[in-house]
């Protein structure tokens, strides 16, 4: 019981999402001396829905996940693994014939506070014993409450979008490559990318900004403000693909993180969400529109030294006529500009 209780506080002592799912798959893995353990999240796709692995054990020393700058697209579809869509649709544990002679194979309903969210696969050499699906529940209870506290804290309350706190560590894991490999004391694969992305493909920052947001709640109020940053929010997810990131920093600025894609790629994304700003009626106020600076993120970035740079192009924006586009590079290379230099003195290099 005690070792239980030990591997239950390893669980909820996580305050990363990514190191949360990881350490309860090793935890099941260890407890139930599985096979094999495999927590697949299910993402809503118009050509039918996708799984993305989450954490994957299938042995004491390495974790699997999917590499999060695969497309949604790109996922393995949810119908592509037996017992999965039964599992998912019902909301109820099942038990099938494993892939290996053998084994075992059990399938777990996993929730979030308000819908079923994923599956977890759990493969057994005998099959679980009835305290040990209840031991399954309860675990998956906990960590569906510990994911609603992640939930509160990691999101802007208004937009429902990322917020400031969270930046760091995802533009680490995302454009640095850093993984939660020494925290969680396992190798970590990254697993799924069906393509070697081109050299010119790589992850974009990009700050928008409501141009005269002042005046809008100097005339209107802060109810129409607030509204107009929640519309503003489900516009930017309603544009953008669903493996960009979205973030509120907070007031009128909100930052996007672009997955890989070349720099026509990212000013196309960014000017198509410009449009759709400007085209939409926001209620009592009217039109609104959006300034952007962007900037590509490099693997020798830190957060700060990418964000410098889009806003530096933002400014440029909102210096020069607002309800525009910018990007860093372009202008760097139109002599507008200057580059930007590490703290060391040295000039970067792009």
């Amino acid at each position: 019981m005690s070792k239980l209780f030990s591997l239950v506080a390893d669980v909820t002592g996580k305050r990363d999402r990514d190191l949360l799912e990881a350490t309860l798959a090793d935890v099941l893995y260890r407890l139930l001396q599985a096979k094999r353990v495999n927590l697949w999240r299910v993402l809503e796709h118009p050509q039918g829905a996708r799984v993305r692995l989450m954490a994957g054990v299938s042995g004491a020393n390495s974790v699997a996940m999917s590499d999060p700058t695969v497309e949604t697209e790109d996922l393995a579809r949810l119908d592509e693994f037996a017992g999965f869509c039964a599992c998912y649709d019902s909301t109820t544990a099942l038990r099938m014939p494993a892939d290996e002679p053998g084994l075992f194979r059990h399938l777990f309903p996993v929730s979030s506070e308000r819908e079923t969210i994923g599956v977890l696969d759990v493969e057994a050499a005998d099959e679980l014993s009835l305290a040990q699906s209840e031991m399954v529940d309860g675990l998956l209870r906990i960590y569906r409450n510990h994911l609603a506290l992640l939930d509160y804290s990691d999101h802007d309350t208004l937009t429902g979008l990322l917020n400031r706190k969270t930046f760091d560590d995802i533009f680490l894991r995302r454009v640095a490559r850093q993984t939660i490999a020494d925290e969680l004391g396992h190798a970590v694969e990254l697993v799924g990318r069906r393509r070697v992305p081109r050299p010119d493909e790589t992850p974009w920052l990009a700050v928008v900004d409501i141009d005269f947001f002042k005046r809008i709640n100097d005339r209107y109020g802060h109810l129409f403000g607030d509204e107009v940053l929640l519309l503003l929010g489900r516009l930017m997810r309603s544009v953008f693909r669903t493996n960009d990131v979205l973030f509120r920093f907070g007031g009128e600025e909100f930052v996007v993180l672009l997955a890989l894609t070349d720099r026509v790629g990212a000013e196309t994304a960014l000017e198509r969400f410009r449009m759709r700003v400007e085209e939409f009626a926001f209620p009592q106020v009217g039109q609104v529109s959006v300034s952007i600076g962007f900037t590509r993120a490099s693997l020798t970035d830190s957060p700060s030294d990418a964000f410098d740079r889009a806003d530096e192009a933002l400014y440029y924006a909102k210096q020069n006529g607002r309800n525009q586009v910018r990007g860093y590079e372009a202008l760097l290379e139109l002599g507008v500009v200057k580059p930007k230099r590490v703290e060391s003195g040295d000039v970067e290099l792009f």
